[in-house]
Parts: C-alpha cells; structure tokens; sequence
C-alpha cells in the first residue's frame, strides 16, 4: 500500500495545464475530514484476487498498518510481506518496512524504508523533504542508498495530506482529483502521479465484523488509485489499487493490482490509539 493513503493543488501536473475535475477539494471539506480522522492501528490478510499469467499460481501476505498521533505530525508505520508461488520458477517472498513521520501541515517529511527478499534485508531508503507550502515546490534529500538531492516540483504533497484531501474529495461529492505524492519509495526519486477516481457516493456500510466500535454507522467511499511514473514516455500505470475509505480514515477491502497478479487486502484486527497529551 502506497502510505495509503498508499497522492498539486489546482493543476494536473501532466499536462500542466488547470483542470477543473482534478482540483482540490474545498478548504471546508478538507477541514473536516482532518477533524475526524482516528489514529488507529490495523492488520489486514493478504489473499490472491486474480492471476493474468498462468506464472502465478498462488499468493498470500499480511501487512500491518499504524497511523499515530505524534502532537507535531502524524507518524506511519507499514510492515507487509507477500508470498507467490509461479509455477516451475521459484517463488518470490519479499516485503517492506515504511516508517515516516509528516508535519501536520503538510511541509515536512521524513521517512525509512527497508525492502526485504526472502527475509533478508536487500535495501534500505531514507531521507526527509520539505515544502514551501502544501502544494508548491520543495525539496527532497536522501541519505540512503545513495546521498543526493532531489527538487520536488510545485503541485507536490507528502502521503498523509493525499490520504485527507482523497476522504474530503469523497465527502465532497468530487469525482476526481489527481496529485504529485511524494513519498520516497517510488523508482522515479520517489514520486508518484496519482489519479484518485470515487465510483460511487456517500453510501452507509453494515457493521463490520472487524472494529464495529470504529466503523459502524460510518459512510465509506470505494476509490480508484493509479500511480503512474512522472516519466512521460510511460502513459500506463505502475500499479493500481481499489480501497473502501471510511470517514474517519480507517481503509478495508484493498486491491493491489501488479499486472499479472491482483491481491485483495481484509481486515483482520483493527484498534484505536490514544491521542497523546500535548
């Protein structure tokens, strides 16, 4: 998952020109989703969806998720690993650790990333980034592999920011937005194109098995998320997912869409964290 949620403002980057479909949702909006929002801790099961290549033969995975309450921002944690089976070829057994912190004004990142393959650590990203302002440019640094800076163009946030301005575009009624995120774990210096499409309106949701306490009673929106390169010569998407947001910005039922294989994503445990006194 993208920080969920996996991804400036008024302009669709690709083409640099204002389109009224991808503008940001209203202040009031925005606003209120950033009022509601629960920090919680989640655990979601990890199970085949679909195979396009008859390479893939089974999946499986577990990925946790914990989204706090750090007074001066919110920090994120993601820890997932995924299993496939291919046939005659080896199986594939990787994963990743994600941990940030983002301001809660949306201007300052940081974050550390380990991927892993077959249990062992095969590369670490790290770094921090700050922007002028919550979709103007900015500036990206990396510590790991490689120290470098990297200029983040104007139009670009950081994951959280994404995750509220998707809920107040829901809320909204707006069927679109499409974002710059930064996030540091994409291959194009770490960010992403992001299109963020609702497929239906507000719509209530029976109590769920799993964090009734949270969830229910709760309106949740079902949307559609397509990371592309900020390579133009590359028009298809990197990946695609498809989630259910809940208002208070608990996430359920993803699909991650690699190409040759989907993986839905269920929760299985789901707790709130305390705000802390600050």
């Amino acid at each position: 998952m993208r920080c969920l949620f996996p991804a400036v403002f008024i302009v669709l980057v690709t083409t640099g020109v204002a389109n009224p479909a991808a503008a940001g949702p209203q202040e009031a909006a925005l606003k209120h989703a950033i009022e509601r929002f629960q920090p919680h801790r989640a655990s979601y099961e990890l199970t085949l969806e679909r195979a396009r290549s008859s390479d893939v033969s089974a999946a499986s995975g577990q990925l946790s998720f914990e989204w706090a309450d750090a007074c001066d921002g919110w920090t994120v944690r993601q820890l997932t690993r995924m299993e496939v089976s291919r046939g005659q070829e080896p199986s594939l057994d990787f994963g990743w650790r994600f941990d940030s912190w983002e301001a809660k004004d949306g201007t300052s990142y940081r974050f550390f990333i380990d991927r892993f393959d077959h249990g062992r650590k095969s590369e670490t990203i790290s770094g921090r980034a700050s922007l002028q302002a919550v979709g103007k440019a900015g500036t990206a640094h990396f510590d790991e592999p490689v120290e470098r800076d990297v200029p983040l163009p104007a139009g670009t946030i950081f994951p959280t920011w994404h995750s509220y301005e998707m809920i107040a575009m829901a809320e909204a009624g707006q069927q679109q937005i499409w974002r710059t995120v930064f996030d540091g774990s994409a291959d194009d210096d770490g960010l992403s194109e992001v299109s963020a499409v609702r497929s239906d309106g507000k719509k209530p949701v029976a109590a769920p098995k799993v964090g009734a306490d949270l969830l229910a009673g709760l309106e949740a929106h079902r949307i559609f998320l397509a990371y592309y390169s900020t390579d133009p010569s590359r028009s298809e998407p990197v990946h695609e997912q498809e989630v259910l947001i809940y208002g208070n910005g608990v996430a359920d039922d993803f699909v991650f869409d690699y190409g040759d294989f989907a993986l839905r994503a269920r929760l299985v445990e789901l707790e709130a964290l305390p705000k802390p006194k600050c």
